[in-house]
């Protein structure tokens, strides 16, 4: 059964080449994605899965949606941008120490 308006969350571990990345899909349908990679494709399972925010539904409509945070303060920024609920941030923000990503360093 496909679930419409969710919205799920996937952890790209670092690796050489890049950071590591926080996937977001907005109108997805499955708890599983498949990533192609130059060396060997990845299937990533969703560690949290949300419903969207009447502001998401307005904005991305019924179309599945790729959005890559490298930064937890992105994420933050993003959701509060589309009145994601101060519980659910929280709840995301506990996956913080589990998920690292690379902090901005001021130089």
């Amino acid at each position: 059964m496909k679930r419409l308006h969710q919205a799920a969350y996937f952890y790209m571990p670092a690796n050489d080449e890049r950071p590591a990345e926080l996937i977001q899909i907005l109108n997805c349908d499955r708890s599983y994605i498949h990533v192609p990679m130059r060396e060997e494709d990845v299937t990533l399972d969703a560690f949290f899965v949300r419903d969207m925010t009447e502001a998401e539904i307005q904005n991305f409509g019924g179309n599945q949606t790729w959005q890559i945070f490298v930064h937890w303060d992105e994420l933050h920024e993003d959701h509060v941008h589309y009145k994601v609920s101060g519980k659910v941030i929280k709840q995301l923000e506990q996956f913080k120490l589990k998920f690292p990503l690379s902090e901005s360093v001021a130089a």
